[in-house]
């Protein structure tokens, strides 16, 4: 459990935090928790840290052997064997004694197979799990770097036994900066990789995902995350929080203070439960960034730069051009490479790494993209059609049973039907299944339903930190009394602190007896935090040297089933592009950018700058369109499109103008949601919301532009401010800051010019390198390539 949580942090940094959020809850003593929860807060405010530990899974000796006697007899209930010997003389079939024990052994079996019987899914979790997992240990270590966005976690498994022993190590690097995800598996499954590559790490290129993270408001993120991890100690009771004694060599370890939590795993998996309850639109909508009208959003604008990309052409082998940003983003990555020498190990290698994929992911992943467009707006019908379908037989055939009328049948005296029982499956109830055991835990499971419900009404879209929570929790204890389980799996969590009040230590111990397993689980798990703001750097010649999944795996046993999974990704027939293979064409979305903020900054008006960038995306995508129609109908169906994609207070039409519009919708057909081309309105949009919410930024810029009339001076101020914003910087660092920004100023005048060398760095100092950001930099030089032009 605690390296689940361990791996999904990694693979959003800011989320290694939530590996104390199911594991490591709270607390109720005013001081102890207060003290627990700023130590947790820890890794929040600190550029990087190290990680390590070990996790340990062993079963129940005792209950094992109990289990290993009943092995032997798998028998056919006795009710059941009944009805079939009834069954048997009524269809008047004589078998002998030794034929019908045979025909219930083949039943009993049958049933064991199948996992029916639970006492036979106990046997087989005996047999496989339990001898393998007394015997195999886990340990990881790794460590997290905020201003780089990138994390490591090396996990090692070991099995050993007198005669045997077995260990494979899996290391992980998650890049957040290149979109990349590195591993080398060849410990783990040595068939997958083919023998070149077995001391390589191999990676997975998920740019063709980046919205899903650059969307997310990092601020509110660590504000979530922080309340996240304190609700379990904000709401645990005085009792259950205990100050220890520290040990002489835990003193050595730096720890100072050590505070246990005590509570159960079924309270902390609630607590969890009802606290994302309350915060669901909060996180899904101002944390995360994204929701179903901006993942369609984010479909339509990859596939229109695919399709830019692909009318483009390739010119692998055309001189730099000194308007793409991304082009000599990658030639001052080499020039600064070579000006060092090749002897920073830094980051340099994951922003080149960046800059030459940011085209190349783009153009590998056009001609998947094409295929997946038409594969989907036919998936899309079907699914559509099916929906429609089911939707009318659910309403003219069937009588929906709710989870509450599912529990009712269970305590029902008369006959149920077949049908109803069928249909209560779907809640998890077996309604003929009346035991004491089944009984509580179809009980439990509902009121922690109509619980759910309850504090879904609280979901307003704001946030509920863990003060507010703790006060919804006290006023509803009574029904969550109710829907715990009377039995309960005990959980104790020790956690260390040093004498800065962070946290260095945290053990956890948890004792787990399943309900469908007769034997118990016992988990043992310890992690140290260590190096506050001197995390151990991840070793960028190994990222630099890492071949992509498809390469690594070329001539191995899965080298299809590979290729095939990199297609599913827009990876298909990966390929490395050479400096210089790069279009002076900016892609669609700069283009659109482009055209709404001018639209906008001209009009301020929504509608306007709507029918503009609606006009320039529809020739872009639907070219027959535009041939079909005249250019006054297309005005009008952009005037629709208008109304109909944007948000109330965004843009609101009234009298006349609501008259025409709604004239419009009838003569052109544009009054139901399934005659509009949804991903195309709610594209354009998004565009035009972001010129928009991008207009102070765009006022800044203009002002900027007045003030320094020099290019160089204008590129390094403007470099200084953006990074400043999305990285900060201290006093003491802000003269480092402007040093790299004026080098920097320097690199875009030269290579405007085509007379970028490594003269022009020749002042960039190792010190420097922190402060070189390429994702900021190419930002930049695409916004004054555009000021110029």
């Amino acid at each position: 459990m605690h390296l689940k949580y361990l791996s999904l942090c990694l693979f959003s940094l800011g989320l290694t935090a939530c590996a104390q959020h199911n594991l490591r809850p709270s607390v109720a003593s005013t001081q102890l928790d207060q003290k627990v929860i700023q130590g947790m807060n820890a890794i929040y405010e600190y550029p990087s840290y190290d990680y390590r530990g070990h996790f340990k899974v062993s079963v129940d000796p005792n209950q094992s052997e109990k289990i290993n006697n009943v092995e032997k007899t798998v028998q056919l209930d006795a009710a059941v064997q009944k009805k079939v010997d009834q069954y048997l003389r009524e269809q008047k079939i004589n078998l002998n004694k030794k034929q019908k024990q045979a025909l219930y052994a083949a039943i009993a079996n049958e049933q064991a197979d199948s996992g029916i019987s639970g006492e036979s899914r106990s046997e087989k979790v005996n047999a496989v799990l339990i001898n393998l997992l007394n015997d195999l240990q886990f340990s990881y270590d790794g460590s997290v770097h905020y201003r780089q966005k990138m994390g490591s976690l090396n996990l090692t498994a070991r099995y050993e036994k007198p005669t045997l022993l077995v260990q494979a190590k899996l290391p992980m690097v998650l890049d957040l900066k290149d979109y990349k995800f590195y591993v080398n598996y060849f410990g783990l499954m040595p068939y997958l990789v083919n023998k070149d590559n077995q001391n390589n790490l191999a990676y997975v290129d998920f740019s063709k995902y980046k919205n899903l993270f650059t969307n997310v408001d990092m601020k509110k993120f660590v504000e979530y995350a922080k309340a996240s991890g304190a609700v379990s100690y904000r709401l645990a009771e005085p009792q259950n929080l205990q100050r220890l004694s520290v040990s002489d060599a835990e003193r050595k370890a730096g720890i100072v203070e050590k505070i246990r939590l005590k509570d159960t795993v079924e309270a902390l998996l609630l607590q969890s439960e009802l606290y994302s309850q309350v915060n669901a639109k909060y996180l899904q909508k101002n944390v995360l960034g994204f929701d179903e009208e901006k993942i369609a959003e984010s479909i339509a604008t990859e596939l229109a730069a695919s399709e830019a990309k692909r009318k483009v052409g390739g010119a692998e082998e055309q001189k730099v051009s000194s308007e793409d940003a991304a082009a000599v983003s990658q030639q001052l990555y080499s020039l600064i490479n070579a000006h060092f020498g090749n002897a920073l190990d830094s980051e340099y290698d994951e922003d080149q790494s960046s800059a030459a994929q940011d085209g190349a992911a783009e153009e590998d992943a056009s001609d998947t993209a094409q295929a997946e467009e038409d594969a989907s707006d036919t998936a899309q019908a079907e699914d559509v059609a099916v929906a429609d379908a089911e939707e009318v037989t659910q309403d003219e055939e069937v009588a929906s049973l709710t989870e509450d009328q599912c529990v009712e049948l269970q305590s029902q005296k008369s006959s149920v039907a077949l049908g109803d029982i069928n249909y209560c499956q779907i809640y998890g109830i077996d309604v003929l299944d009346q035991s004491a055991g089944n009984t509580e835990k179809t009980q439990i499971k509902a009121r922690q339903a109509a619980l759910k419900q309850t504090f879904a009404a609280y979901d307003q879209n704001q946030f509920v930190d863990d003060e507010a929570f703790k006060a919804l929790w006290i006023k509803h204890k009574a029904e969550i009394e109710q829907a715990l389980p009377k039995q309960r799996n005990p959980v104790a969590i020790d956690v260390g602190l040093d004498e800065k009040g962070r946290l260095v230590n945290a053990d956890y111990d948890i004792a787990y007896t399943p309900a469908e397993f007769n034997h118990r689980f016992n988990i043992k798990a310890d992690m140290q935090i260590l190096n506050y703001g001197k995390a151990t750097p991840i070793n960028q010649q190994q990222l630099k040297q890492a071949k992509s999944v498809a390469e690594a795996s070329k001539g191995s046993l899965f080298e299809n089933f590979v290729k095939g999974f990199s297609e599913k990704l827009g990876q298909g027939d990966v390929s490395e592009h050479p400096v210089g293979a790069h279009s002076d064409v900016q892609d669609l979305d700069s283009t659109l950018a482009l055209l709404a903020n001018q639209t906008y900054d001209a009009t301020s008006a929504y509608d306007k700058t709507y029918k503009a960038v609606f006009i320039a995306k529809l020739t872009a995508e639907k070219p027959s369109y535009i041939h079909y129609y005249s250019v006054q109908q297309l005005q009008e169906i952009a005037e629709v499109y208008a109304y109909w994609f944007s948000e109330e207070e965004t843009y609101n039409p009234q009298g006349k103008a609501l008259e025409r519009i709604e004239t419009l919708q009838k003569k052109h057909h544009l009054e139901q949601e399934d005659q509009f081309d949804n991903d195309l309105g709610r594209a354009v949009d998004h565009i035009v919301i972001t010129t928009i919410q991008g207009e102070a930024g765009r006022e800044a810029w203009q002002k900027l532009q007045k003030q320094y009339k020099q290019p160089e001076q204008l590129f390094s101020k403007q470099y200084q401010l953006e990074f400043e914003k999305q990285n900060g910087s201290s006093d003491e660092e802000k003269h480092l800051l402007s040093e790299t920004a004026d080098i920097l100023g320097k690199v875009y005048v030269a290579a405007r010019k085509q007379q970028l060398t490594e003269k022009t760095i020749q002042n960039l100092k190792p010190e420097h390198n922190e402060f070189i950001d390429y994702e900021i930099f190419r930002d930049v030089y695409k916004q004054m390539v555009t000021a110029k032009k």
